[in-house]
């Protein structure tokens, strides 16, 4: 086997290895062979990688060395001065490509070597899985009768650092299975309940510490499977979930409200500055903004909502600013 893929493999291994010993402790169901699978190697990351950040780096070098050249060339565009740093312009083309470049691929290559001996060359969508295995392995630990509770305190910091991956897991699915709003809305809910169900079950730490460490231990096992076998949008079954809490009527007004005004401001104030620079007098700029910000307004309230919700939504900033209620 490639040194790299043994590194990689062997923390893998020493990673599933302690979640396995702590599931057989808890007498929780770890599908073991399942994971292994999905945190195995990819191929090919390093490649693109460096295919990707050698372009950049290379166009960003020839551009330094000309703009440098121009610069140094009495009579050109750009009239050297008596601080200006001519190294390059004397040099051959290919000496600080070769230079820059070597040196960027053994940092790169540095990089991807340590990389790999802490398991990260792995899809993208199985990055949770660490940090589960991890909750796995820690609460066995606390749920022994023994331990003190101090280790129940890290316990629950590390389910504060949870939230992050699983918002990442969200997006990354999303994107690779075509990046519709309809997915990402239901992956990001469904990920948001799996987090929060994490949170309530690690507050009744400090009232049953044995207890809610075994079921934060199911929940991350059931996790891990789940994503792991690529159930996405089933990380947990809704049962285990906390029940949602649905937004008040005012609140639900306030943040479309709040998301329409926004936009339009920003549409708004982008246009005022294109026009201001043409010469448009502002005595006439400032009557438009107002009107093509309600406008505006009312155009997005109506293609997102529909023309009775967009009409009621904006008599009521009508109301806002009178003395009447709002609507």
């Amino acid at each position: 086997m490639h040194p790299i893929l043994r590194l990689h493999h062997r923390y893998v291994d020493r990673r599933v290895t302690d979640a396995q010993a702590a599931a057989a402790e808890l007498g929780i169901a770890l599908e073991a062979n399942t994971i292994r699978s999905a945190l195995e190697y990819e191929r090919g990351s390093f490649r693109r990688v460096a295919l990707k950040l050698a372009i950049s780096m290379n166009i960003l070098i020839v551009v330094s060395v000309a703009g440098n050249r121009g610069a140094c060339r009495p009579g050109g565009t750009f009239e050297p001065t008596p601080t200006t740093d001519c190294t390059l312009a004397h040099a051959g083309w290919f000496t600080p490509l070769w230079a820059l470049n070597i040196m960027w691929l053994l940092t790169l290559g540095a990089v991807w070597v340590h990389g790999a001996a802490h398991g990260e060359p792995i899809p993208r969508c199985s990055k949770p899985i660490y940090p589960l295995l991890n909750l796995l392995t820690v609460s066995a630990s606390v749920a022994r009768p023994a331990t003190r509770y101090t280790e129940a305190i890290k316990l629950s910091q590390q389910i504060s650092r949870l939230g992050l991956p699983l918002r990442t897991l969200a997006s990354n699915a999303a994107a690779d299975f075509g990046s519709r709003r309809a997915l990402r809305s239901t992956l990001s809910t469904h990920l948001n309940r799996v987090d929060a169900a994490f949170i309530e079950t690690a507050d009744q730490l400090a009232g049953d510490r044995e207890a809610s460490a075994k079921r934060l231990a199911e929940l991350a096992a059931e996790a891990a499977n789940n994503i792991a076998a690529g159930r996405f949008t089933t990380v947990l079954p809704t049962q285990a979930l906390p029940e949602e809490t649905p937004l008040e009527p005012d609140q639900l007004d306030g943040r479309r409200l709040a998301t329409a005004c926004l936009w339009a401001a920003a549409v708004i104030t982008a246009s005022f500055l294109a026009l201001s620079p043409l010469g448009a007098p502002v005595e006439l700029l400032v009557p438009l903004a107002l009107v093509g910000f309600l406008v505006l307004v009312y155009t997005l309230l109506a293609f997102r909502y529909g023309l009775s919700e967009a009409t009621r939504l904006t008599r009521s900033i009508g109301g806002f600013f009178s003395a009447s209620p709002p609507m």
